[in-house]
């Protein structure tokens, strides 16, 4: 699941990065989130906010489990 969303985002993040529109947040399933929090405990114990490919990671149940959505 992970490694899907990963390889789904890259391609579109590449493009905005070439544009000067870095995402600031990307929206994932909450099943997704927590896969990616628990491999993250450490930064997030150190009061980190969760990122994922340089963006901060946020939790939407209207995502689906095999998708994500950029926010600016």
């Amino acid at each position: 699941m992970l490694t899907q969303i990963t390889d789904k985002a890259c391609g579109p993040l590449a493009e905005r990065i070439e544009q000067s529109r870095m995402p600031s947040k990307m929206r994932v399933n909450p099943a997704v989130f927590d896969c990616i929090r628990n491999l993250r405990t450490r930064e997030i114990a150190d009061g980190y906010p969760l990122l994922f490919l340089g963006m901060e990671l946020v939790a939407s149940e209207a995502v689906p489990a095999d998708d994500f959505e950029f926010v600016d």
